[in-house]
């Protein structure tokens, strides 16, 4: 996979370091925009769990990692950039902190208005359209085999790999018995 990065680099002619100068004409981030709008990318690092984060790129930042707030319209004492907030978080150093960041959009469930997150480009990989196709036709099953499991949950019958017969167990002596 492609780090976003370094696609951006590669659409605009110019090496990684650069690109943040780059990037500050509008015209160059309509372009690099219109290239990588609506494409899919995954993280570079894992979550807690040890997952990837996958969402479909709804922008690009007008301000570099270091200046843009990571938590919102919080008040400054509270607030810390997206560079301070990856590096207490994720206790990653990023390389190149006054990068542009990339914008996942979504709509909060139950408020209007749109509430964005923002990944620097340097932690983000393309995720390759046969992968795309995959990840696709998994969600599909998935989809699936959930409307499958709702329609069969009245007729579904539990069957054990073993049959356990508590009766007789019960009646074994226990030579690891608490307390007597």
């Amino acid at each position: 996979m492609v780090l976003v990065s370094e696609e951006c680099a590669n659409i605009l002619c110019c090496t990684v370091k650069s690109l943040r100068c780059h990037l500050n004409h509008p015209e160059n981030r309509n372009l690099v925009l219109k290239k990588l709008q609506g494409r899919k990318v995954e993280t570079t690092y894992t979550d807690k769990n040890g997952m990837k984060k996958s969402f479909i790129i709804g922008g690009l930042s007008k301000e570099g990692a270091n200046v843009i707030p990571a938590y919102g319209k919080l008040a400054k004492p509270f607030n810390i950039s997206v560079t301070a907030h990856f590096y207490a978080r994720h206790r990653i150093r990023l390389l190149n902190p006054y990068l542009h960041c990339v914008i996942e959009q979504f709509q909060n469930k139950g408020v209007s208005y749109q509430e964005n997150r923002y990944y620097p480009l340097e932690l983000l990989e393309l995720v390759k359209e046969e992968e795309k196709e995959k990840i696709t036709n998994f969600s599909e099953n998935i989809k699936f085999s959930s409307d499958n499991m709702q329609t069969s949950k009245t007729k579904s019958i539990i069957v054990a790999d073993e049959e356990e017969n508590f009766d007789e167990d019960m009646l074994k002596p226990s030579y690891y018995c608490n307390g007597w």
